[in-house]
Parts: C-alpha cells; structure tokens; sequence
C-alpha cells in the first residue's frame, strides 16, 4: 500500500516523520509532499537524509509564498505543480495530511 503524507506546517516535532518510517518499516510505500510553510523542510539536507525511506519526497510550488529557492532544496526532493499533485493522489492508496 502506498501512502501520502501532505505536511502543511512546519514540524516543531517529528512526530510525523517517526510515523511516516514505522509505517515504513511495516511494509507501507510512503511518500512525502510538503507545501504551505513545510515547503522549508525541503531545503534541510539533514532532514531529508533521514527520509531516506521514502519512495519519494516532493514539494508544492506555485503555492503562495515559496520561502526557499529551488535550487536550495535538499538532493532528492522533486518540484512538483498542481498536476504533479493530482498524479500522486491518484497514485497512493492512503492520504495523510499533517498540519
């Protein structure tokens, strides 16, 4: 089962991430899009190199104020549009949006 996980906010706890790897580690594909605020997340090398379990990790552009540059973000973190959006929620079985 692939899952979703949309992050809006920026994480002041891991919470969310230590969810998104036990799922992980119980045979679940996760998948990460951070938009909104989280978008920052995506320009942290060390966060983003604990993810290493993901399938994949995204961020929204074109989505209010992009606080970081494209070229800032951390390696292995894809771009995506609104269409690139719709794709991944067509593509997992399960949605987990985390404020």
């Amino acid at each position: 089962m692939r899952v979703l996980f949309v992050v809006v906010g920026l994480q002041e706890t891991g919470t969310v991430f230590r969810l998104a790897d036990r799922m992980s580690r119980d045979g679940q594909h996760v998948v990460f899009l951070f938009t909104g605020d989280s978008r920052r997340h995506a320009a942290d090398p060390e966060l983003m190199k604990s993810l290493h379990f993901a399938e994949g990790i995204y961020v929204l552009k074109g989505y209010g104020g992009f606080r970081v540059s494209l070229s800032d973000l951390a390696e292995g973190v894809e771009a995506i549009d609104y269409d690139g959006w719709g794709g991944l929620l067509e593509a997992c079985d399960r949605i987990v949006s985390w404020t």
